[in-house]
């Protein structure tokens, strides 16, 4: 790659008077000169301790700013030689893969998924993690240039409000395929676990056994995803003369996921379900989180599982098998969805797709024992 001697004005990419976070400040200011190509493609940037000295911000902050740029695309790293601006039409084949963090245990297997729906002859595949925060995820969404990638794989945050953010990536021409969360009010291609499915199983599976005395975990209204599980427990309940009024509930805020203890909101609200309905046989929580914190919750308040306290999981964890006790599980095909999502990817980017399709894929029970028949008092 050659280099252009056009000089960088590195003063201009940060400004006191701004009261955004330097490394934001740093990124939004090379993007812009990059799309107005005040910056050209082959151009190297000063070297990391150079920008750092003339910007007057940190090493740490410099790498950060231009590690996040080369993950979108608009930067590309030669190892021995700097850092050059990207060319259009070499990151034209690249696709980001959008993930609101990389530590939850469904992560990785959408990662397998998309690599294997992509092929062998994939595109570069640029990971854009949120690092659990719903606000950077739309900032990664805003950031995505049709001129640097050729399509992107969401995972969108469960949220209505994410809806016009999609529709402006749409109007700039990107391409992208959602992975497990489609907001109601939007007909885009969309690969999907059958949500309902998931809190009908799950419930089912508990009254089959005969509870009635049932905890739910759940999260506010403003989660679209959990709405559709909660629909298929209301429909499990229906066929048994029920209602979601004749459980004990409590309710957590989707919007606080404390990517540290993700559990712990969960298992807040299962002690006080506990506490406050002593004669509950079973507890349920709606997503995996909520459910790894209603299991630490009985073993924290000595409800012994499943002889005191039958649990069954909505998501799958890899804590639930290698627990001591084990939790039964309504799993999603996490890897299937990251598959199928690259090879719809790929229809779009070749212009051969068609209509938008949502393609719902089926969850499974897996039974690790965890729920035992209701013992009548």
């Amino acid at each position: 790659m050659a280099r252009t001697e056009t000089p960088l004005a590195c003063e201009t990419l940060v400004d006191a008077v701004d009261s955004r976070p330097f490394v934001v400040q740093i990124q939004d200011r090379l993007r812009d000169m990059i799309r107005r190509q005040d910056l050209k493609p082959g151009q190297q940037l000063p070297s990391l301790r150079d920008l750092s000295r003339q910007t007057g911000v940190s090493l740490g902050i410099v790498k950060l700013s231009l590690s996040k740029l080369t993950t979108e695309g608009y930067l590309r790293s030669h190892p021995g030689r700097g850092i050059f601006v990207a060319s259009p039409q070499q990151e034209r084949q690249a696709v980001a893969l959008v993930l609101p963090g990389l530590d939850f245990d469904q992560m990785p297997k959408i990662i397998r998924g998309v690599k294997a729906g992509l092929g062998d002859s994939s595109p570069r595949l640029l990971m854009q993690s949120a690092e659990f925060d719903f606000k950077h995820e739309v900032d990664l969404l805003r950031n995505l240039d049709s001129s640097f990638v050729a399509g992107a794989i969401i995972y969108p945050p469960p949220l209505p409000e994410i809806v016009e953010h999609l529709r402006e990536l749409r109007r700039r021409g990107v391409a992208y395929v959602l992975v497990d969360t489609l907001p109601a009010s939007l007909d885009v291609d969309a690969v999907l676990s059958d949500r309902v499915k998931l809190g009908r199983l799950a419930m089912t599976h508990l009254l089959e056994q005969g509870h009635r005395r049932i905890g739910l975990v759940k999260h506010n209204g403003r989660s679209v995803s959990d709405r559709e599980v909660r629909e298929g427990v209301d429909e499990a309940l229906r066929a048994y003369g029920l209602a979601t009024s004749d459980l004990a509930c409590e309710t957590v805020d989707v919007m606080d996921l404390n990517p540290r203890e993700p559990w712990a909101n969960g298992e807040r609200a299962a002690r006080k379900l506990l506490s406050e309905h002593p004669d509950l046989t079973a507890m349920l929580g709606i997503n995996d989180n909520l459910s790894l914190g209603v299991a630490r919750a009985a073993r924290a308040v000595g409800r012994r599982v499943p002889e005191d306290l039958s649990v069954v999981a909505i998501g799958d964890l890899q804590q639930f098998m290698l627990a001591e006790r084990p939790i039964s599980a309504v799993a999603q095909p996490h890897e299937q969805m990251g598959r199928e999502a690259a090879r719809r990817l790929v229809a779009l980017m070749e212009d051969s797709a068609g209509e938008p399709v949502t393609k719902r894929l089926e969850p499974k029970l897996i039974d690790r024992g965890s729920v035992m028949p209701a013992v009548r008092k």
